[in-house]
């Protein structure tokens, strides 16, 4: 794995997209140097690995539509070129719309090569839409850069992190800073799949990563024939030197709506948590600016609330714990609520003050899977020493990745000692799932930073090492889980096997305070860690 880049480095041009109309000469100079100096930072999606991710290679268009056609999630942030932007701003059109970020060294490039042979087939009539989720990097200016690279039917849309992260969950689209280290660099996480809205607004399919071009541009080439488009301006042509121009009348731009205002708020919520849960005490992460976006540094009490229907709170106001973990900037702030039901909810945060703001928030069904509050499973997980120091049958990780302190310490021996744990429930070899191999890559990142806590790693599934190799004990499509990850509660219809990874972390009586799965970003573990440990919170 490559080192990832600083917060100051300028976005990358996506490495291997074909060039679009705006390159020129010197920008496919650029273009080769920039992707050269791009650096590895972490999406959800392991590229490499064929036959766990992606479609086939000619599935049905049909395969990928919505059973229900409904209006586009809303959307209003900033093109690259800094104008107001919203779904009317494409109407008329077939829209791509994906969520990524610049820095990005594999996930977003490869679905920009996608989506690049998409236009290439079918010619002008479609826009796209690259909404970063990484904002802090990718502003105005950064988009502008990376959008130099690209076709000109893309529109590349940036904005406060507040607002990014409300739409983003609008879309149903999670992400997360992953491996945040001291010198301010960070990787991110994300949902990767690229939504397609037709003429009139409409959200019609949406196709996961590794979606090959054909289905695509088929399912695009049905929409055009449904609603033509509006016809492009021609290019105005290249004089001869001394020839006069002819003034040409522009053809007027599609009239856009005016930006719906949003509810008037004294706070700007950010949603950190990637997991949030129903049926339990649940800790919801946020970040908290002013109304200029300028993060509160914690000294102001703040309560939050679950507002569901007809505005009816769910409960009494909770008070959220602010906390300004080791070597950070921004004051973050946990608070644990209890949520009656999955499914959508809003977040209001009140401030001692009167200050107010909102985010809306969805919490998922537990299953039967360990909950939040309750006494963790009392497991023996293997570790070293039970297995005559063979690494191999404890972890699929490569020889040259492993860390042999994963695997140090069972957890119920971490339980016996009092010691607060992390267990990390994930596969490198057998990827059930896009996100799989991400969570032990991520929490190497917390081991140095929390040496008082135990980190251990489980393999979720039966499987033997045949000549040196893991060998899965069943199939990817139904893995069998081993004796140590049952207890903990996958393999329902809620959670089956293949909902993986996991990561549950424990205090020091055995307790559960939090629980993830599927995207996890360091800042979920580390928080929830500064407040079992009582490291950088504030006013305790």
């Amino acid at each position: 794995m490559t080192e990832p880049a600083s917060r100051s480095a300028s976005a990358p041009a996506p490495a291997g997209a074909p060039l679009g109309r705006r390159a020129t000469a010197l920008g496919v100079v650029a273009l080769v140097a920039m992707a050269a100096v791009a650096v590895g930072l972490i999406a959800i999606v392991a590229v490499g690995d064929r036959g766990t991710a992606g479609a086939s290679p000619t599935p049905d268009p049909k395969s990928f539509a919505y059973a229900e056609v409904k209006p586009a999630p809303p959307l209003a942030l900033t093109d690259q070129d800094g104008n107001p932007f919203t779904m009317a701003t494409v109407a008329g059109r077939p829209t791509l719309l994906f969520f990524g970020y610049t820095h990005c060294p594999d996930v977003c490039p490869t679905t920009v090569g996608n989506v690049n042979q998409v236009l290439e087939a079918v010619g002008s009539g479609p826009r796209v839409v690259f909404v970063s989720i990484d904002p802090e990097r990718d502003d105005v200016a950064a988009m502008s850069t990376y959008m130099k690279y690209l076709p000109d039917a893309y529109y590349g849309l940036s904005g406060t992190p507040s607002d990014v992260n409300r739409y983003a969950t609008g879309w149903g689209v999670q992400y997360a800073k992953t491996d945040q280290h001291a010198d301010g660099s960070y990787a991110m996480a994300h949902t990767a799949d690229v939504f397609l809205v037709d003429a009139q607004g409409m959200l019609r399919a949406h196709f996961p990563f590794g979606t090959q071009p054909p289905p695509i541009t088929e399912a695009i080439r049905a929409l055009l024939a449904e609603t033509p488009p509006p016809v492009d301006p021609p290019a105005t042509p290249t004089l001869e030197p001394g020839a006069t121009a002819t003034p040409v009348v522009p053809t007027p731009a599609p009239t856009t709506a005016p930006l719906t205002a949003a509810p008037a708020a004294d706070l700007r919520v950010t949603v950190v948590s990637t997991s949030i849960w129903a049926g339990a005490t649940t800790p919801v992460i946020i970040t908290l600016g002013d109304a200029n976006g300028q993060p509160l540094d914690g000294t102001v009490p703040m309560g939050v609330r679950i507002i569901g229907a007809n505005e009816t709170a769910t409960g009494p106001d909770v008070t959220a714990t602010a906390i300004l973990p080791m070597g950070e900037r921004i004051v973050s702030y946990v608070a644990y609520v209890t949520i009656p039901a999955a499914g959508p909810w809003r977040l209001d945060v009140i401030g001692a003050d009167g200050t107010r703001g909102s985010a809306p928030i969805t919490a998922l069904d537990q299953g039967a899977t360990a909950k939040v509050g309750d006494l963790a499973p009392d497991v023996d997980t293997p570790t070293l020493s039970d297995v005559g120091g063979n690494i191999k049958v404890l972890t699929t990780v490569v020889d040259a990745q492993v860390d042999e302190r994963l695997y140090s310490t069972s957890i119920a021996d971490a339980r016996a000692a009092g010691r607060p744990y992390v267990l990390v429930i994930d596969s490198n070899r057998f990827r059930v799932s896009p996100a799989c191999g991400r969570a032990i890559t991520m929490i190497k990142y917390l081991l140095d930073r929390w040496p008082a806590v135990t980190f251990t790693h489980l393999e979720p599934f039966d499987y033997q090492v045949i000549t040196e190799e893991p060998v899965l004990s069943g199939s990817l499509t139904d893995p069998p889980l081993n004796q140590w990850t049952k207890p903990f509660g996958m393999g329902d219809a809620t959670w089956p096997a293949t909902a993986m990874p996991w990561i549950f972390v424990v205090d020091g009586q055995g307790v559960i305070r939090a629980k993830y799965t599927g995207i996890i970003g360091s800042a979920d573990v580390d928080l929830i860690l500064s407040l079992i440990t009582g490291n950088g919170v504030l006013g305790g």
